[in-house]
């Protein structure tokens, strides 16, 4: 028996000097989830759709070499390892703009290992993309690093390459239809 309840989400716009205007709105009833039914993504391995073209650190270089490696590289994550190679932090993009935030001082002067979160969250290259997007959404992450059955990194699974890679295989999910997304354009008001 399924059972509907409101769902209702909150909208918070900053408008002006960064002051926020708080909106609720009801988005529909949601339904109980179905149970899950295995699908292709529980049986394709994270390594074909991870990068393995890596920009890692030691924990010794410093904070702009390491925003130069990001912005060069156009990575979301710098991991950081150690002389094996194994990950013993990541830095994201967003722990660097909140650690600006938050933290005075010269932030040029800091090093990786300052800056990392000192957690290397990882899956084992074996894993398989639903397990990827299952411990994105669990821990709230935006990359997963993969490491070998020795422990050094191997590869970085982004929610973006997750997300690529449902719409590259759109149809060996079940969906025959002209993808919305080849068909999307932005619309600026003029």
């Amino acid at each position: 028996m399924t059972t509907q309840q409101p769902s209702v989400r909150r909208c918070t716009v900053y408008h002006g000097h960064g002051q926020p205007y708080v909106q609720s709105m009801e988005l529909g009833r949601t339904e109980e989830p179905a149970p899950h039914e295995p699908t292709i993504a529980d049986r394709v391995p994270v390594a074909r759709v991870m990068s393995r073209d890596l920009v890692c650190a030691r924990p010794d270089l410093d904070a702009a070499a390491v925003v130069a490696l990001m912005l060069e590289n156009h990575v979301g994550c710098v991991p950081v390892v150690d002389q094996r190679r194994r990950p013993i932090g990541v830095i994201t993009k967003l722990d660097l703009v909140e650690q600006m935030c938050q933290l005075p001082g010269d932030h040029a002067a800091r090093t990786a290992e300052e800056l990392m979160l000192p957690l290397a969250i990882t899956l084992g290259e074996n894993a398989t993309v639903a397990h990827a997007a299952a411990m994105m959404t669990c821990e709230d992450l935006h990359h997963v690093l993969v490491v070998g059955a020795s422990g050094e990194i191997v590869g970085v699974v982004s929610s973006k390459d997750v997300v690529n890679w449902l719409v590259k295989n759109d149809e060996l999910l079940g969906r025959t239809h002209d993808h919305p997304v080849a068909q999307w354009r932005p619309y600026f008001d003029e």
